[in-house]
């Protein structure tokens, strides 16, 4: 059975802390940084999962866990722990086949490894297939690590120190403030560490180790209770008040030292920020700038190609109206002659319709003679029948020569 290692997390919004599963650490040499991978079992969406890379950084058989500062130790770490999902997606296989560039590194033994608590809101998250979660479990497992990259530089935790201000009770006994001096110096362990951003510059070390110094100054005052309880000095207490402030004031100056520093850190921070998204912005606006610049040079060599094949339009099309020019003028010409032949024609049909018009006249005035002539020819064959008729008559009563010597007549 495969058991989960645990991390510590305070988590913002919960009053208790909560654990989270450790997926796996790896080590960069390349960048000489460690990086730790958990999940708190929070699902974005269905099927995917929410994971946590922190950086882990290891001093003196100590680790300390914060947040990733530089820009590019985050995409180094997104870059291996993408190859370690790769891996764990697929074992065996080569994911150098995929084109990408890999980066060297090798997973940390954390065994026996004494973690701090951490603050996942320090952290970088990032969002995988659910079921890649307890495979990188087992890959980082089940993989042969080796020993954290130990840190060069110094590691200075933020301190959260209670600056509540303890006075020792007025009681005419004098030997109550004796047995209550132990108290003020059991307030001290309330001072707890808080990790969080490291790598703090070095001048600022050897304020944040004077309570080492400072804390243990009460101690001889606990062996003062040692004289006769009947008859303490006075002075003794005076100290006693004044070593409790000096030591309240102590922790009140860490405190806002501390403070101070961690508001320095977080300010660099946003200016960094701030600075790393004007580089983005200022690389983005370029890159715009230049696809912008290579779209107007497109538009322009497109607008002169169109220009240059209107043009060869143009000249063809001015090719044609020449040719359609010389076509409409031969045309022209052949319609002007057409027109001359069709205007003599006209002329011709006007005469011939004149000859026409006088010939309909005659016969108009030929058909109104008509009668008369008809009236006539009937006169003149009546009277053709009546000689007819009177020469037969006369020929009847002749003798027969007569019609003989009238026929040789």
């Amino acid at each position: 059975m495969l058991l989960l290692r645990t991390l510590v997390l305070e988590q913002s919004g919960h009053d208790a802390p909560v654990n989270g599963a450790l997926l796996c650490g790896f080590a960069v040499a390349q960048i000489s940084s460690n990086f730790l991978a958990y999940s708190l079992d929070e699902e974005t969406e269905p099927g995917s999962s929410r994971v946590y890379i922190a950086a882990l950084r290891k001093k003196s058989e100590r680790y300390f866990l914060g947040a990733i500062d530089s820009k590019e130790d985050l995409q180094i770490a997104t870059h291996v722990f993408k190859q370690i999902l790769t891996l764990a997606a697929a074992p065996g296989a080569k994911s150098a086949s995929s084109g990408e560039t890999q980066i060297p590194f090798h997973f940390v033994d954390l065994k026996g490894c004494k973690l701090p608590p951490a603050r996942p809101e320090d952290h970088h998250s990032l969002t995988i297939k659910k079921s890649l979660v307890m495979k990188v479990i087992t890959l980082g497992t089940s993989a042969p690590g080796l020993p954290a990259i130990e840190s060069n530089t110094l590691i200075v935790p933020s301190i959260r120190f209670s600056s509540r201000m303890v006075s020792a009770p007025r009681s005419p006994d004098h030997s109550e403030p004796a047995r209550s001096l132990p108290e003020p110096v059991a307030q001290a362990p309330e001072a707890e560490l808080e990790i969080s951003e490291p790598l703090v510059e070095a001048p600022l070390q050897a304020p944040i180790e004077a309570p080492a110094v400072a804390a243990p100054v009460p101690a001889p005052i606990v062996q003062q209770p040692e004289p006769v309880p009947q008859a303490p000095p006075p002075m003794p207490a005076r100290n006693e008040s004044s070593s409790l402030f000096e030591v309240d004031d102590t922790l009140a100056n860490l405190s806002r030292l501390s403070q101070e520093l961690t508001q320095q850190k977080l300010s660099v921070l946003k200016q960094e920020e701030a600075l790393d998204q004007l580089r983005l912005e200022l690389r983005q606006e370029k890159a715009d700038l230049e696809q912008e610049s290579q779209r107007s040079a497109d538009r322009i060599a497109e607008k002169e190609t169109s220009l240059e094949q209107l043009a060869r339009t143009l000249a063809l099309r001015e090719e044609h109206l020449a040719g359609s020019s010389a076509l409409n003028q031969t045309e022209q010409r052949r319609m002007d002659e057409r027109a001359r032949y069709l205007e003599s024609q006209e002329a011709q049909l006007h005469d011939r319709d004149l000859a026409v018009r006088l010939k309909e006249q005659q016969l108009t005035a030929a058909l109104f003679q008509l009668p008369v002539l008809r009236d006539n020819l009937r006169v003149t064959l009546q009277s053709l029948d009546e000689s007819l008729a009177w020469l037969g008559e006369n020929g009847r009563g002749q003798p027969e020569c007569g019609p003989t010597q009238t026929e040789a007549d």
